[in-house]
């Protein structure tokens, strides 16, 4: 599950990388809700978010997600793409190799349910995972409530 995850988050920081090349450079929202904050009377926040999604990197980024590309999912259409891929790659990637397994909740094999909530949880649902048995099964649930 972590070679997985990372895999598909190198092949995310590659198709961002590759789009990056082909247009300008794009600013992230922070820089539109700056100016917005020094002028709200003459620049409105709607503007500011308007002027984001208007640059051609985030409107390739956009029209992909909403296409269905494997790479930009429809997260990407409500977060700022450009704060994400802005930030340090290596970072990224631990953040990905961290959550990977444990995600939002573990039921422990004594039926104990630790949450994401919980402080230090991610050391201490990695800790706990790999310490466990070789041959134990790690089970993955995706559940909505």
């Amino acid at each position: 599950m972590r070679r997985r995850a990372v895999r598909r988050h190198d092949a995310l920081s590659a198709a961002w990388d590759e789009l990056a090349e082909r247009h300008t450079p794009a600013r992230p929202l922070a820089e539109f809700l700056a100016r917005h904050e020094s002028d709200p009377e003459g620049y409105a926040l709607a503007q500011a978010k308007e002027d984001l999604l208007l640059q051609p990197l985030v409107q390739e980024v956009a029209q992909r997600a909403v296409a269905g590309d494997p790479h930009f999912g429809m997260s990407f259409l409500t977060d700022d793409p450009v704060a994400y891929f802005a930030r340090e790659h290596e970072a990224l990637r631990q953040g990905v190799l961290r959550t990977a397994v444990p995600g939002y909740a573990l039921l422990t094999l004594d039926g104990s349910w630790w949450d994401a909530d919980g402080e230090g949880y991610g050391d201490r649902a990695n800790a706990y995972l790999d310490d466990l048995d070789p041959e134990a099964v790690v089970v993955d649930v995706l559940c909505h409530c």
